[in-house]
């Protein structure tokens, strides 16, 4: 059945003023722009480009995710493992609820290390196949040189930065590929990430000593 001409007309009409709308909020919302890519200016490109975006969200859109759809950066900045800052620049000041979600996935990052699990030394079932039954051997995962994180900071956050002092000890250094998979998820989901550092002294407009939350200090307890 062929829509009626005039009814034709009026949704060309209404999507075009959304075409407007969308075009204009593209100009200070970073997020929106990565969503609609090269198709601002192409109003049948974003048509799709936005049902593609619905269809990745699924249908519940009362659960809508509360992250970024940017990657963040990663950076190395003389990063020692023995005693270094690792730093997070958030897209705002980060709320209670923010700060809970980070400082819980480095706390539980950290209670992992410290009881050995980033050791390369035993990774017995990494490459294994597991359509058949694999053979852990419990007595050589006992014999193999304990590797432990040794010592760790609260997790601060002075404006819309966060910062954690780490030692990694003996730990093997996919510890931290296991820790940026776990804040990809958490920025891409929950709490959208800038960019990552490792290493530094300062960043941003951070101030040692400023410990003051009416000055948008906040802390996570490890």
């Amino acid at each position: 059945m062929q829509m009626p001409a005039r009814m034709a007309h009026h949704l060309d009409s209404l999507f075009g003023k959304v075409v407007r709308v969308l075009e204009n909020a593209c100009k200070d919302d970073e997020e929106l722009r990565a969503v609609l890519g090269d198709s601002i200016g192409n109003p049948e490109l974003m048509r799709k480009r936005i049902e593609e975006r619905v269809r990745k969200k699924g249908r519940n859109f009362h659960k809508s995710k509360t992250g970024s759809v940017l990657s963040f950066k990663v950076s190395f900045r003389d990063f020692n493992p023995m005693g270094s800052y690792m730093w997070f620049e958030l897209f705002g000041a980060p709320t209670d609820r923010d700060v809970d979600l980070l400082g819980s996935v480095i706390q539980a990052w950290y209670v992992l290390g410290r009881l050995g699990a980033f050791n390369s030394t035993n990774l017995q079932l990494g490459n294994v196949c597991m359509d058949y039954n694999p053979l852990y051997d419990s007595e050589k995962a006992a014999k193999v040189m304990p590797s432990s994180f040794h010592d760790i900071s609260d997790v601060e956050f002075q404006d819309n930065w966060g910062r954690v002092w780490v030692d990694l000890g003996t730990s093997d250094f996919f510890a931290i590929d296991v820790l940026l998979n776990s804040l990809t998820v958490l920025s891409s989901e929950y709490l959208g990430i800038q960019q990552v550092i490792f290493g530094g002294r300062r960043m941003g407009d951070w101030e040692d000593g400023m410990t003051n939350s009416e000055y948008g200090y906040k802390n996570f307890q490890i």
